[in-house]
């Protein structure tokens, strides 16, 4: 710690070229440490579990003829008989395809007050057999019985039957967030229509747009209208998803002025839905790169100008006995100071931002591990970045300097 007084002398008499590299440090940590959060809760929404099985699974879109009091009929006829093909495994009508971009959505209230909105939320109608076919995981309460399934081909009719819910995990715990599980059997409100909730399930996400705050906060109903253009969702067994896509192709086709549309994959409409995160991943690496490539050299320009215009000083150390550990030591030291009050900086004002971002963007605080680990970092850029001009400081011969002055 002898070091330590001549260092802060040193850095006093040069206090503008330190006091320029601590910005330059602080600021580019607080960026760091930002965009470094954010790209992990990019990362994160693109790999998260959506609790459906993707890899098995495709929709498609499908149009049946007839008059509207066969459409139940021909529906499930056709339902049946692609359930029936030996690659399938499952097989579902419902309103709208996860990832697909397109969607309902519900405001969702609780007695007495269906004017207050608790939140909106995703919103699915579908078959019987829709829990198998996702491969939906109840958490509490149960699924539909298929007597509780019911098809309406008029808004005036949706109350045909009794109106229930299954609903995720996510919204059971916005509307009852000291015990989920008691919002089976409760009554909520969907958009003023009244509802029983007859389970959570772990989740399901939203159909419209994966970007949205509310993507893991769904309903489904048992309630279906009844289109003439379904969309249809098929579990393949495992591995044999190319050959269930075939198989429903040809099945469906042989019926006369049939036809299909929109026949994809879960993987490929999520890559799809996922290409604006996947493109501002890349973006953010690519910028936490640059930032730490230019801070790296401008603490490599500061340092080597300091060592330039210091070289008979530090000629004069060799000169009276240092030697070349004491050197390094000593630049090493005062790049870590000068690093460690551009950290104590950058991480204030990494603060200040994320308290600032959280009240007026409602985004989650930034963990306490990216401040440590983003001062771990900026450390070792710090470091590394001075080694090779603080290493030829200390091969400076006194002679030479003593002749060249």
């Amino acid at each position: 710690m002898k070091d330590l007084l001549p260092i802060l002398k040193s850095l006093k008499q040069r206090k503008g070229s330190a006091i320029l590299l601590i910005l330059q440090i602080s600021v580019t940590l607080t960026i760091i440490i930002n965009t470094a959060f954010m790209l992990q809760q990019k990362q994160e929404r693109i790999l998260a579990d959506s609790g459906i099985s993707e890899k098995d699974t495709f929709s498609f879109n499908m149009n049946l003829q007839g008059e509207p009091d066969e459409l139940v009929s021909l529906l499930k006829q056709d339902l049946l008989a692609i359930r029936a093909l030996p690659s399938v495994h499952n097989a579902s009508s419902t309103s709208s395809i996860p990832y697909s971009q397109r969607g309902g959505t519900e405001n969702i209230s609780l007695p007495p007050n269906p004017d207050e909105v608790v939140i909106r939320a995703a919103s699915y109608w579908g078959s019987y057999n829709m829990k198998d076919t996702w491969k939906i995981e109840m958490l509490a309460g149960e699924w539909f019985k298929e007597s509780d399934v019911f098809y309406y081909t008029d808004a005036s009719e949706s109350r045909a039957g009794q109106n229930q819910l299954v609903i995720s995990q996510a919204l059971a715990k916005k509307l009852f967030p000291d015990d989920w599980r008691q919002v089976v059997g409760e009554m909520i409100y969907a958009s003023g229509t009244i509802y029983t909730v007859r389970g959570v399930a772990y989740q399901f996400p939203s159909s419209g747009w994966s970007w949205w705050e509310n993507h893991w906060y769904g309903i489904i109903t048992n309630a279906n209208l009844l289109s003439t253009e379904p969309k249809i969702i098929v579990r393949a067994q495992p591995g044999m998803r190319e050959q269930a896509m075939k198989d429903v192709t040809e099945l469906l086709m042989k019926t006369p002025e049939r036809w299909i549309d929109q026949m994809i994959s879960f993987e490929q409409l999520r890559q799809t839905a996922h290409q604006n995160d996947a493109a501002v991943v890349v973006i953010l690496v690519v910028m936490i790169v640059i930032i730490s490539i230019a801070t790296s050299l401008g603490i490599f320009a500061q340092v080597r100008f300091s060592i330039i215009t210091r070289r008979k000083q530090i000629g004069t150390r060799r000169a009276l006995g240092a030697s070349k550990t004491q050197i390094l030591r000593f630049f090493m030291l005062e790049s870590f100071i000068i690093c460690s009050v551009g950290v104590l900086i950058g991480i204030t004002f990494s603060i200040i931002i994320n308290v600032y971002l959280i009240n007026t963007l409602s985004i989650s605080p930034v963990p306490v591990s990216y401040l440590f680990i983003g001062a771990l970092c900026m450390w070792f850029i710090s470091q590394l970045a001075t080694m090779q001009p603080v290493i030829q400081a200390s091969r400076i011969s006194p002679a030479i300097v003593t002749r060249s002055a």
